[in-house]
C-alpha cells in the first residue's frame, strides 16, 4: 500500500473541512474552544482517526492507537501484533509564525524522540522499533485566531456566528526521515526537529537533508545525537556527524558530496 497516496486520496474524497468551532453538549449548549495549540492537535488527531480507520479496513489492517500521548506513535496499522511491518503515523501540528510586516517564520515541527525507542527500540513506543517497516508524519499547519476566546456558552442556533479558533488548514502526510533536520525541535527537548523552510511543498515533497542521504543515515544520526544536558557531544550538525564518522574510520565521503548538493539547493 502507498500510504501517502492512498491518505491523500481520502482527503480528496471526503472535502474535509477541518474547522472546528466549539465542543457540543447534550443540552444543546456550545462551548468555544480558544486557540490553544494542544487542543486544536487534539481536534486534527480526532479527524484523521476517522480516515485512518476507513484506510485500515480497506486494506485489511488493524489500527492500534497508543495508551498514552507519550508513547509513540499515535497510530500503528498492522496486520496483526506479530507483524514486522508494521506502519507508525504521528500527527503533527504547528501554526504559522510571522515576523512584524506579517512574512512567514518557517514552520517547524517536532518529530518525536531521539532519546528514548530510537536508542533502546523499545522505550516510550508501543511496538519495538525494528517491527516497523515505515514512519510516516501527518502535518498539519494552521492560522491561529488571537481573538478566540475560550469556554464562552453559544446557543446552537449561534453556531454559524461562532468565532472560529484557526484557519487556513494545510495539510501533508510525508516519510518521517523525509522531513526531518539536523537540529531538535526546540533547545531543551529531546526532540527531532523538521527541517526548516518557508515553503510548504518542501514538507509535502519531503526535502529535508535525510531525504536524499537515506533512512538508515536518519537513523544513525539522531540515535548518535547528544541528550540535552549532556557533558559531551560526538556531533550537533550532519557537517560534525561525517567528521565523527570519518575519526572512526567510515568511508562517508559519498553522503559528503550529497550533502554538499543538497545544501546548495536549498540555501534559504
Amino acid at each position: 500500500m502507498d500510504f501517502i497516496k492512498v491518505f491523500n486520496e481520502k482527503i480528496l474524497e471526503r472535502k474535509i473541512d477541518w474547522e472546528v468551532s466549539a465542543l457540543a453538549a447534550p443540552n444543546g449548549n456550545l462551548y468555544s474552544l480558544g486557540s490553544d495549540s494542544k487542543l486544536i492537535g487534539r481536534i486534527f488527531e480526532l479527524i484523521s482517526k476517522s480516515i485512518l480507520q476507513e484506510i485500515a479496513d480497506e486494506y485489511g489492517y488493524i489500527l492500534y492507537t497508543s495508551p498514552a500521548q507519550t508513547v509513540y506513535p499515535d497510530f500503528t496499522l498492522m496486520k496483526s501484533k506479530e507483524d514486522t511491518k508494521k506502519i507508525a503515523i504521528d500527527i503533527k501540528t504547528t501554526y504559522r509564525k510571522f515576523n512584524r510586516i506579517g512574512e512567514p517564520l518557517g514552520y517547524v515541527f517536532t518529530l518525536g524522540s531521539y532519546a528514548s525507542f530510537m536508542r533502546d527500540g523499545k522505550k516510550n513506543i508501543a511496538f519495538p522499533y525494528n517491527q516497523y517497516a515505515n514512519h510516516y508524519v501527518i502535518g498539519f499547519v494552521y492560522t491561529r485566531n488571537i481573538d478566540a476566546s475560550e469556554g464562552d456558552i453559544y446557543s446552537f442556533k449561534e453556531l454559524k456566528s461562532l468565532p472560529v479558533p484557526y484557519k487556513d488548514v494545510e495539510v501533508f502526510c510525508q516519510e518521517k526521515y523525509k522531513i526531518a533536520g539536523e537540529k531538535p525541535g526546540s533547545g531543551n527537548t529531546e526532540n527531532i526537529g523538521s527541517y526548516k523552510t518557508n515553503r510548504i511543498e518542501c514538507l509535502v515533497n519531503g526535502e529535508g537533508p535525510f531525504s536524499v542521504l537515506g533512512n538508515e543515515v536518519f537513523e544513525d544520526y539522531w540515535a548518535g545525537y547528544p541528550k540535552y544536558r549532556s557533558a559531551t557531544s560526538k556531533y550537533t550538525s550532519l557537517i560534525e556527524y561525517f567528521d565523527y564518522e570519518e575519526q572512526i574510520g567510515e568511508d562517508v565521503t559519498r553522503y559528503k558530496n550529497i550533502y554538499k548538493s543538497w545544501s546548495k539547493k536549498h540555501q534559504q
